[in-house]
């Protein structure tokens, strides 16, 4: 029987289904393998709950400046309610209009962004991720674009909207969104392109910031701010569209464009690097590294940040001018004259001439140093014409180079071509500009002037400590930390040459001389009968002064008065003195000890003087005061620098019968104050280095044109390899020292008084600029006599050379009337065995 053709079709209809069933569970199937893909291994939202964020360590100086940050991340962590309405409202119009009415995912954003990047041609012009997934994105998954991340962006931005509020939300992607110049979060963003806190911002400057996050690299502010104000004027629009400010308040923005924060601050941390460095190990030594990286902690140290600025150009400059007077060193390299224009070409893509769009620049960088090739020297028009490449060229004139002859040469510079010769590739800087903004010297043909330029190859070191306090102000540990972090300061040990003899002349006080004892300045000869080595010490200048007060031949720095002294008082009875002093270093136990032969560190001597310059306590150098947890609690607090303390072990100093000095070790005071010395005994030792600043003949006399009351004593080695001046005030102490890393000659006349002093002149004077006038306090139990300095006694109306000496109470010398047998100049020559 045939079948009916409803039968058929109902057959086939059944069929069909069938067919639509098997593909629709093969669908679903699919649908559930891949959907179990894209969830089976989604990071847990657990992490983002704990929201743990590597935070910055700030490191400020005593009044709460920045100076220095130590991060794996620049972060600054700040608190959602901390956050000013109109700030949220800029990223929400700039970022997700509608966040507050999505859940994670806005299908009309989706919808006008695939529109809009259609019409574009298949270009990516608009994004549609709600502040949510951008959140997701940055906390949880890469930044690869691909469908299946994005899909697992908007899985997990619904996921997210489900177990955290929109503000915690908001909390999230406002710390961790990146901002541009090294900026994470809108805590650090506000401090590094503002200076200032996040509830300083106003609109103009919210605007800006949440156009940053986008494209932080186009938008910057400082590699292109009419790109930067061009998306600030827009989120500026979308807050005034969205009825976020009113039109007043557009129309103000809009008008004054923030001020930026001078990226030179920043810059700033570079001159603290050798402070902030000593304090990055100590933390990590006290804390661990991953805390100081990660822990977003505080820390206040000592430092006076314009006084550490102050010592950092103070000892550049210093630097500089020594190597200014050692001459020249030359070219790096000379070329063929038919070379140059190749090798200007050459030097233009070594000097990296371009912009941030990779075009050449218009003109020669102010901030660095480049190489430049000689293309042409006039002897008429006293100039040399330089080129840098990429088209730039300037000219350096023979005023400038006055100072470039030959190292090792004497002639003077007279013509520009006793300097330079076509195809000399050396290095140059662009001249400072004039006080209206130019160069008054630029020429005609518009090319500017250049100065030549090398690095220094000597090193130098300053540390200052409030003596009320042992704050450590300022502390510079070489010329240039980014090349040589080595700290000089704290971490080297120099042969401190005359800079030692307070130490030796203080020790005599206590035995009991006086500063008009009289000492004799004579040839002297040691000879060591086992190695049979002779040592002729000699003063500088190679001249014998004969008798002379304790007090004159420390001001002039008298050698062998020095050395006849310390065979007086005993190297032991030295020795155990300057360990009193903190001087903890080996001290070789002989008369070499008198030159200072023995090597000490900067902070070392510096604690010494400190102990005149306090009437006679020891200054505990303190670096740190604390370091705050972001809670606020206290993790460490009073750091001292080095591991200083006052408890300073004695070296045993085991000395030749032929050395030791009568009387045995002299008493060690103890007090629970710190006092190490008497406090007259500490004045007299103060009041003798008084008089190496004002002293005619003083080798310090140069820094009584501070005009205030100041002490110190110089220090140059043997042959000039080291220069020191170690100085106080009534409130400061500072020590400086310049030398090579190696062993080296600094130069012809490079004494402590010419290469160190200047530097600490140069400090001391902005130290001192803000304290008041006050002079040493002078403790009971100190006189004052008018002291002849040839004799050493009471002066007469006679007197030619006179000067007020300080003495403990019962110890002022006699009258010449009273004392007939004077001593008489002596020249004769001593021989002694070691």
């Amino acid at each position: 029987m045939p079948r009916s053709p409803s039968g058929a079709r109902s057959r086939w209809v059944r069929l069909l289904l069938t067919a639509v069933g098997l593909l629709g569970l093969v669908g679903l199937g699919a649908a559930g393998v891949l959907y179990w893909s894209l969830v089976r291994d989604l990071p847990d939202l657990q992490s983002v709950e704990d929201y743990d964020p590597p935070l910055t360590t700030v490191v400020k100086d005593r009044h709460g400046r920045s100076m220095g940050e130590f991060y794996e991340e620049r972060r600054r962590l700040v608190a959602f309610e901390d956050v000013p309405s109109h700030v949220v409202q800029a990223f929400i119009a700039a970022e997700d209009d509608s966040f507050y009415e999505h859940k994670g995912i806005d299908l009309r954003s989706i919808l006008r962004a695939a529109w809009a990047n259609f019409r574009a041609g298949g270009e990516t012009v608009q994004g549609a991720s709600t502040i949510t997934q951008q959140t997701v994105k940055q906390l949880l998954l890469s930044s690869e674009r691909t469908y299946r991340r994005k899909i697992r962006e908007m899985i997990l931005a619904r996921r997210l909207e489900e177990r955290l509020s929109k503000d915690e939300i908001l909390f999230l992607y406002l710390n961790q969104i990146y901002f541009g110049s090294g900026a994470h979060g809108i805590g650090e963003a506000s401090q590094t392109y503002f200076g200032k806190d996040v509830g300083e911002l106003d609109v103009g400057e919210a605007a800006l910031l949440a156009g940053l996050p986008k494209a932080p690299g186009r938008h910057s502010p400082y590699r292109s701010p009419e790109r930067a104000e061009e998306r600030r004027n827009y989120v500026l629009d979308r807050m005034r569209a969205e009825g976020f400010i009113d039109e007043a308040a557009w129309i103000e923005a809009v008008r004054n464009p923030p001020e930026l924060r001078d990226a030179a601050e920043r810059e700033a941390y570079a001159d603290a690097a050798y402070f902030t460095e000593e304090v990055r190990k100590e933390l990590v030594e006290s804390l661990g590294n991953e805390v100081v990286l990660r822990g977003g902690l505080t820390v206040i140290t000592t430092a006076d940040l314009e006084l550490q600025l102050r010592a950092t150009r103070a000892v550049q400059e210093g630097i500089e001018a020594h190597d200014r007077r050692q001459g020249w060193r030359g070219p790096v390299r000379q070329v063929e004259k038919a070379a140059i224009a190749a090798e200007a070409e050459r030097l233009g893509e070594l000097n990296d001439l371009l912009d941030e769009e990779a075009e050449p620049v218009a003109e020669l960088p102010a901030d660095r140093t480049l190489l430049g090739v000689v293309t042409s020297v006039s002897r008429k028009k006293k100039r040399a014409r330089v080129a840098f490449g990429a088209g730039l060229e300037g000219l350096v004139h023979l005023d400038d180079v006055s100072w470039a002859r030959r190292a090792g040469a004497f002639a003077k510079i007279r013509h520009i071509d006793q300097v330079f010769s076509a195809g000399d590739v050396a290095r140059f800087r662009l001249a400072e500009a004039g006080a209206d903004g130019t160069d008054a010297r630029r020429g005609a043909d518009g090319d500017p002037t250049i100065l030549l330029d090398q690095a220094p190859q000597a090193q130098g070191a300053l540390l200052s400590i409030d003596l009320a306090t042992g704050d450590v102000l300022a502390m510079v540990g070489g010329y240039d930390f980014e090349a040589s972090e080595f700290n000089r300061a704290t971490q080297a040990r120099r042969q401190p040459g005359s800079a030692f003899k307070p130490i030796i002349y203080a020790a005599a006080l206590e035995k009991g001389m006086t500063p008009a004892s009289i000492l004799y300045d004579r040839p002297v000869v040691y000879d060591d009968p086992e190695s049979g080595f002779t040592w002729r010490p000699e003063n500088y200048g190679r001249r014998f002064l004969g008798p002379l007060t304790m007090g004159e031949a420390l001001a002039r720095s008298v050698n062998n008065a020095t050395i006849h002294l310390l065979r007086d008082v005993g190297v032991g009875r030295v020795v155990r003195y300057a360990r009193r002093l903190g001087i903890e270093s080996p001290l070789e136990p002989n008369l070499s000890l008198a030159l200072g032969a023995s090597p000490v560190s900067l902070l070392e001597l510096s604690g010494a003087y400190a102990v005149f310059a306090s009437g006679g306590e020891r200054v505990k150098p303190r670096f740190i005061n604390r370091v705050l947890a972001p809670d606020g609690e206290v993790l460490l607090e009073n750091v001292a620098l080095g591991g200083v303390s006052p408890e300073a072990g004695e070296q045993a100093a085991e000395e030749p019968p032929a050395l030791q000095a009568p009387g045995g070790a002299p008493p060690v005071l103890a007090a629970s104050n710190g006092r190490v010395l008497p406090s007259v005994e500490a004045y007299l030792a103060t009041d003798l280095l008084r008089g190496v600043v004002t002293h005619p003949r003083g080798t310090g006399r140069r820094a009584a044109s501070l005009g205030r009351p100041v002490a110190g004593k110089t220090g140059t080695t043997n042959e000039q390899g080291d220069a020191w001046f170690m100085g106080f005030s009534p409130d400061v102490v500072t020590g400086v020292w310049v030398g090579y890393d190696e062993k080296r000659v600094l130069g012809p006349g490079e004494t402590g008084g010419r290469a160190a002093l200047p530097i600490w002149m140069d400090f001391m004077e902005g130290a001192l600029a803000t304290r008041a006038k006050r002079d040493f306090r002078v403790p009971e139990g100190v006189v004052f006599a008018r002291i002849d300095g040839k004799t050493g006694l009471i002066a007469s109306a006679e007197s030619e050379d006179a000067r007020f000496l300080a003495f403990a109470a019962g110890t002022v010398p006699a009258a010449a009337s009273e004392r007939p047998g004077l001593p008489r100049r002596d020249r004769s020559r001593v021989r002694l065995d070691f």
